[in-house]
């Protein structure tokens, strides 16, 4: 089996991804098409954000 592409952010781009969901109130799906992140991967961001 191969190994997946798996991609690298670094914070400063997660941080905006997360502003941009919260800030203008995107669905996931939504923001991760925009942003071509992987709506899981925002899920993910987005959760540890509001977790703190």
């Amino acid at each position: 089996m191969a190994k997946a592409n798996l991609r690298s952010y670094t914070p400063g781009p997660r941080e905006e991804a997360v502003k941009t969901v919260l800030a203008q109130g995107l669905s996931l799906e939504e923001a991760g098409r925009r942003l071509a992140v992987p709506k899981g991967t925002l899920a993910n961001w987005v959760a540890a954000a509001k977790r703190g």
